[in-house]
């Protein structure tokens, strides 16, 4: 059984943007897990951080019973990810915990920079996490590899300039948006928040927009999109399509 991990910055960030994949894989016979940097503790004008933390921490942990998956907090703040030595010991340690196989996260490039420094962090906690002499806390050994590194696509698929992301392929999930829109609306508190700091009239009808979108772009009714991190030291063999097969769809470009 492959262990899969989705490290995502915030705790709804997850079901926008990878949540069919991992219902696939589930599907699949892989044991999924679930993993936030923050507690979304500045995701609310109403509640002070602790509470809605509390409360979003709560409503991932719903989001996780869904796919009878596992949940992880990870201890950061929102809106003050960096890339210190505390966070990379953090990020680290929850690798250490999960010990994955697969790890899906944020793009290097987005609209957010928490998310972009929670990439890079999962991205070096992937490298090192075999490291013996890193120390990432006790109670915690060592993997044994490094594991396959994904990243999801940005938010609207573009960078900073409106660029089109690289995206390596594309994975269809018409057959799971179902339980993709139930782990999305675990998140309840967002609704407000979205509608406030991003002017989205429904949350779960701009995932479903934003799924449509990826789907044109791959030839099929609704999509993630995915590129696989091929750095040196990082395994270059693609587990998602080997898992997923014909319902990976691989982009024009590649």
């Amino acid at each position: 059984m492959l262990k899969v991990l989705a490290f995502g910055c915030h705790p709804d960030d997850i079901e926008f943007m990878c949540a069919g994949t991992l219902a696939l894989l589930k599907q699949k016979g892989c044991e999924i897990h679930l993993a936030t940097m923050t507690g979304g503790e500045c995701g609310s004008k109403d509640l002070r951080p602790q509470e809605i933390r509390a409360k979003r921490l709560k409503e991932a942990q719903n989001s996780a019973d869904v796919l009878g998956a596992g949940y992880h907090y990870a201890g950061g703040a929102d809106l003050e990810i960096e890339y210190v030595l505390h966070y990379r010991q953090l990020t680290t340690r929850v690798i250490r915990q999960v010990r994955p196989d697969i790890v899906l996260t944020n793009p290097p490039v987005d609209y957010l920079a928490d998310h972009e420094m929670t990439s890079l962090l999962v991205r070096n906690a992937c490298f090192v996490a075999p490291v013996m002499n890193f120390d990432a806390g006790s109670g915690v050994e060592p993997t044994a590899k490094v594991p396959t590194l994904y990243y999801w696509s940005a938010m609207g698929q573009v960078d900073w300039f409106g660029n089109p992301v690289q995206l390596h392929f594309g994975i269809d999930i018409a057959g799971t948006i179902e339980t993709k829109t139930k782990m999305l609306q675990c998140h309840e508190s967002q609704k407000a928040w979205l509608q406030y700091i991003n002017g989205w009239d429904e949350y779960t009808r701009n995932m479903i927009a934003e799924s449509k979108r990826m789907g044109a772009m791959f030839g099929v009714e609704l999509a993630e999109g995915f590129t696989q991190h091929l750095g040196a030291a990082y395994p270059h063999d693609n587990l998602l399509a080997e898992l997923l097969g014909g319902k990976c769809i691989k982009a024009k470009n590649r």
